[in-house]
């Protein structure tokens, strides 16, 4: 057995599952740690960020910076259209048929391994730079019914998410450090149409990219203030809507 990672020192084996795959078997291996990591307080935390998902950027965050989304399905559509069709034209029971449904079960986990690298290094850049990450609580399976689904399942929230959690308090490999981090998932009702910095309710469309409050003047972009309205339910007081009204400033050159 290659292993990928070496198993800490104190860790027991409690499992091992054998799965095959279409590069070859891999076995996963279920490990115990008694020790529980400190999590830190919510009242305690000194540089929180919250998250707003999206299909225009993967995700956009309270500070206003954003992570492109990388839609690998998409990308890998073309490829992906030939392998299928080398499959149907295959004879069936042949070699040659065989060999066809090998090279595009490659091709599918290639781009199912590069969205979660994509998702481990994404959560491992938030967790080194935030001790907490406030997020709102998906509904992936219905958004995955509505005519969005392959936007929606391309991006992976579901993965990501359930990876950001794990990390934040899972034990930090090899070292054996606890973590400690937290991840707090936030009702999202009227995120996208409060605003973030006097709480008054501003109806939008969908097409409306641009939040612009007629009762403060607070002007940001849509998800932007999405993000802001999660950090503050999740902290229970204003958390970040001043920082970034200050950013704008400094950029600008402009009060707002």
């Amino acid at each position: 057995m290659i292993y990928h990672r070496p198993i800490p020192e104190g860790f027991k084996i409690k499992t091992a599952t054998i799965t095959r795959k279409a590069d070859g078997y891999y076995v996963t291996l279920s490990i115990q740690d008694n020790t529980v990591p400190d999590v830190i307080p919510v009242d305690s935390v000194k540089n929180p960020i919250g998250i707003d998902m999206g299909l225009k950027s993967f995700l956009i965050k309270s500070d206003g910076s954003e992570v492109p989304i990388p839609q690998y399905y998409r990308k890998a559509q073309k490829r992906l259209k030939k392998r299928q069709k080398a499959v149907s034209r295959s004879k069936k029971g042949s070699n040659n048929r065989q060999k066809a449904v090998t090279r595009l079960g490659k091709a599918h986990k290639k781009v199912a391994d590069t969205r979660k690298d994509f998702h481990f290094k994404t959560a491992k850049e938030l967790l080194d730079n935030h001790d907490l990450v406030a997020h709102e609580k998906l509904n992936i399976k219905g958004l995955a019914k509505t005519r969005l689904a392959k936007s929606i399942l391309d991006a992976g929230w579901g993965q990501f998410l359930s990876i950001l959690s794990v990390k934040a308090v899972r034990v930090a490999w090899p070292t054996a450090l606890n973590a400690g981090l937290v991840t707090k998932a936030v009702n999202p009702r009227n995120t996208s149409q409060n605003c973030s910095n006097c709480g008054k309710k501003v109806a939008k469309k969908l097409q409306d990219r641009i939040h612009s409050c007629p009762h403060c003047g607070f002007t940001v972009d849509r998800d932007v203030n999405a993000a802001i309205n999660v950090l503050n339910l999740a902290v229970g007081h204003p958390a970040s809507s001043k920082a970034y009204r200050a950013t704008v400033r400094v950029a600008s050159g402009k009060a707002r």
